[in-house]
């Protein structure tokens, strides 16, 4: 799949969403497609649509929601080989009656305990009303912590790059005082957050305005 024109990730966000909201499952947009929906920057491209489920009572997971999206909802969605897991897929319209198949990354807490970020009703989420259907984003601030850490744990590649990208991105629209914006109580946050710095010394007076972070920014 190539990368998704700002428009046509509306249309696969906003389908998506309308289908999640019918079966009464919780959820936020993460990952590129979160940073560029919140920066609304048509150059941030993305090829695929991460997201978070709420995992309740009926113990949808992730993989059971990729099970249901494709034997429920045949017409809209197709399954997708990801290094051999089974993913869905959008089926999206493009000109002249083709279609391309967007990949669906699906995540929840219960399925990845060792990421508690990963609990959607306890983190701060954005709604957008995006083509008359209101889809949920992680906020700006989670974001933001996000791509700290995963710059973090992603050096030296082209990921790692676009991390950091991102993160300038996104700081002008994270609010100060966010629980998602406390570093002082997490040694790994600190550690991302130290490395970051070193590399990109410039960044220091913007991400001070944002974060709490005594043990780092006491040295700035």
């Amino acid at each position: 799949m190539a990368a998704l024109t700002y428009q046509q990730l509306r249309t696969v966000v906003a389908e998506l969403a309308q289908t999640l909201d019918a079966m009464q499952i919780d959820y936020a947009v993460m990952g590129g497609a979160a940073v560029c929906l919140t920066v609304g920057n048509a150059d941030r491209m993305t090829e695929d649509v991460d997201l978070v489920i709420h995992v309740d009572q009926r113990m949808i997971t992730a993989d059971r929601l990729t099970t249901k999206l494709l034997t429920e909802y045949p017409s809209k969605f197709a399954a997708v080989d990801q290094f051999g897991h089974t993913i869905p897929g959008y089926k999206l319209a493009l000109p002249g009656g083709a279609s391309s198949v967007v990949g669906l990354e699906v995540f929840d807490a219960a399925s990845w305990p060792q990421r508690p970020q990963y609990n959607v009703q306890a983190a701060s989420r954005q709604t957008m009303n995006i083509n008359g259907h209101p889809v949920k984003v992680f906020a700006p601030e989670w974001i933001l912590r996000e791509k700290i850490l995963s710059q973090y744990e992603r050096q030296g590649g082209a990921k790692g790059r676009s991390d950091i990208c991102d993160l300038i991105n996104v700081v002008p629209f994270a609010v100060p005082g966010k629980p998602e914006l406390n570093f002082n109580n997490d040694e790994k946050l600190k550690s991302a957050l130290s490395n970051l710095l070193q590399k990109h010394p410039e960044l220091a007076p913007r991400l001070k305005e944002k974060i709490s972070c005594a043990d780092v920014f006491g040295n700035w």
